[in-house]
């Protein structure tokens, strides 16, 4: 089995620490300006495709 360097509890934690302090209030401001649009990348890939072209022309 290989681990990554990178592949630990400190670094995670890290990762988790710079979200919560600088994406987290990037997603709360943009969502109160009503310009934050949510795609789920959960979906097939020419499903996500579709929904960030749709997001996009409505924004243009």
């Amino acid at each position: 089995m290989y681990q990554r360097s990178d592949d630990n509890e400190e670094t995670v934690s890290k990762r988790i620490q710079v979200y919560l302090e600088q994406t987290q209030p990037l997603i709360e401001y943009y969502s109160k300006k009503g310009i934050l649009i949510d795609i789920d990348g959960k979906q097939d890939i020419e499903k996500v495709t579709a929904d960030i072209e749709n997001a996009l022309k409505g924004k243009e």
